[in-house]
This record gives C-alpha cells, sequence and structure tokens, in this order.
C-alpha cells in the first residue's frame, strides 16, 4: 500500500496533526522485485494544493518515492541524494539567476514528508504572489506546478526513477519535462550514456533514427528532415548532426523492454509532435554496449 499525504493550505496544520506518521512500503519491478530482500523498498510522499486566487487557478501537486528511513546503503544514500535536489529544483521557484527570495530547507531522513511539504508549500505561495501581481498589473492567469519521481522498475541489477514535470505560467501551454535515470544496485552508480561504446555513435543515432521515424509515422529520410528542428547541441557529444540526428539531451534509461530515448519539447521537433520517445530492446543494442551496459543487461 502506498502513502499518500494530503496537504492543502486551509488544512495544512490539521493534516500534520492528525496524520499517520507511518509510511508502508512497496516494492515495484519484475526480477528482484516483491520478495527479494535485496530490493528496495519506499513510500510515496504526495503534496497537493488547489485554490482561486482573483479568479485565477492555482494548482501544486508533487508526488515523490523515497526509498523507507530504514533503508541504508550506498544505493538507497545516492537515491536520496538525487531526490532531494530533485525536489529543491522543482517546486516552482522564480526563473532567475539568483533569486534573492530563496529559501532552503533542511531534510533529514525519516522526514520526507516534513521535506516535501516546505518546498511544495514554498512553491505554492511563490505561485500565489506571482498570479496576484499579475493580477493588479491587468493580467489574470492561472498557474500550476506538477512534479512526479516515481519508481518504475527495479530488478537485481538495477533501479529505474521517471520523473515527469509539467508547469504552466501563461501563455498558449504549459510546458513539459520527461526524463528518467537508472542507478546500478551494486554500488548506486547513475548510468546514462556510459551504457555506451560512445565510439559507435553513428550505429547507436541510425538505430536511435529509424525509432524516431516511427514515432513521427515516415518512412523516408527526406519526410523524416521535413519534421527535424535540430542544431548542435553543445551539451550532447560533437558532431552529431552529421548523422542526421543529434542524441537526446536526456541521459537514456533502461526499462523492462530495453533503453528508453526520450527527446523534450521543441528538442528535435515542432510542439505539436510531443515527445518522441523510442525504446531498443537490449538485444538490438549487443555490440553497442561499454562493459558496464553489457553486465547491468545481461548481455553476453
Amino acid at each position: 500500500m502506498k502513502k499518500i499525504l494530503f496537504f492543502s493550505s486551509a488544512t495544512a496544520l490539521v493534516a500534520l496533526t492528525f496524520c499517520l506518521q507511518s509510511c508502508e512500503f512497496f516494492k515495484k519491478g519484475g526480477a528482484g522485485a516483491e520478495g527479494d530482500s535485496d530490493s528496495l523498498s519506499f513510500c510515496t510522499v504526495m503534496y497537493e494544493d488547489t485554490m482561486t486566487v482573483v479568479d485565477a487557478y492555482v494548482s501544486q501537486n508533487m508526488r515523490v518515492d523515497f526509498p523507507l528511513p530504514e533503508v541504508t546503503g550506498a544505493l538507497a544514500d545516492t537515491i536520496r541524494a538525487y531526490l532531494v535536489k530533485a525536489v529543491a529544483s522543482n517546486y516552482f521557484p522564480l526563473y532567475e539567476e539568483e533569486d534573492p527570495n530563496a529559501k532552503t530547507f533542511e531534510y533529514n531522513v525519516g522526514d520526507e514528508e516534513g521535506y516535501l511539504s516546505a518546498y511544495a508549500g514554498e512553491g505554492m505561495s511563490r505561485m500565489v504572489a506571482e498570479v496576484t501581481r499579475m493580477a493588479e498589473e491587468g493580467w489574470a492567469t492561472g498557474y500550476y506546478n506538477n512534479y512526479t519521481a516515481s519508481i518504475s522498475t527495479q530488478t537485481e541489477k538495477y533501479v529505474t526513477l521517471e520523473e515527469a514535470h509539467e508547469i504552466f505560467t501563461g501563455g498558449a501551454h504549459g510546458a513539459y519535462i520527461v526524463t528518467g535515470l537508472t542507478f546500478r544496485t551494486s554500488d548506486g552508480a547513475r548510468m546514462g550514456w556510459n551504457l555506451f561504446d560512445m565510439s559507435k555513435k553513428a550505429e547507436l543515432i541510425a538505430l536511435l533514427k529509424k525509432g524516431v521515424m516511427d514515432y513521427l509515422e515516415v518512412s523516408t529520410e527526406e519526410e523524416l528532415q521535413d519534421q527535424l528542428q535540430v542544431w548542435d547541441d553543445p551539451d550532447t557529444p560533437e558532431n552529431e548532426l552529421e548523422f542526421g540526428l543529434p542524441l537526446p539531451r536526456a541521459v537514456p534509461y533502461v526499462t523492462t523492454k530495453g533503453v528508453a530515448f526520450i527527446y523534450q519539447q521543441y528538442e528535435i521537433v515542432c510542439y505539436a509532435a510531443g515527445l518522441p520517445s523510442v525504446v531498443i530492446p537490449a538485444e538490438e543494442l549487443r555490440d553497442l554496449l561499454s562493459e558496464e551496459g553489457r553486465a547491468l543487461l545481461d548481455v553476453e
């Protein structure tokens, strides 16, 4: 059973006073999940708050799967450290390089509910203030901020966390980001491009391109290039465009069906085309994997 904790600005004190202070565990995944003593146990912590401010809708929703407090070791510590930073990065700060109003809340293992509610509550307050300010200036618009970090797969060799962040601050539409991150169970190491032998980048992009073409429902290189909106990105490996497609900015992650790759909004196609995503079975990647990748994916 998942622990779900609800807060609202009007009932936060009551909820904090009367909510159960335990968090029942769950396990996810295939091999190495339920019944395996080596798999991690997690609890889901949630914050939900919605209100109307000067006739505008304001909403904050955050849901995060944390390792249970009693779970120790490198893997649990690495996942916790990542989630603590993720919560602090996605609670809806003002978008300024140096924000004089930024707050930092302390995290203590066992107080995941308090940590999440502190940041999420701060984010809600900032959205309300921003919507109020805009209304005073003659711009009536709603705001929302939704962030989810959930354990999607757990095996004896890895744990995969999937994230989704959706935000709206006015305009034609909101922004939506979906990513994943795989952690190696043996030492908590974060896996990504190190799954691959990057000297074989051309072959990897060829497979990725085929998947993108399937996603976009095009059958020729010419049709693909007509839909692509790409440029050389300094944050990804160099010279990718010579192969006709850049690698995604987000790192690949492992699922039970293979390795997942996902492009974000506007990264290679227009907004209407969504987030092109491709899952390539491990067997198809056999010759492109690094030693670490082969070991993690059980590919000889």
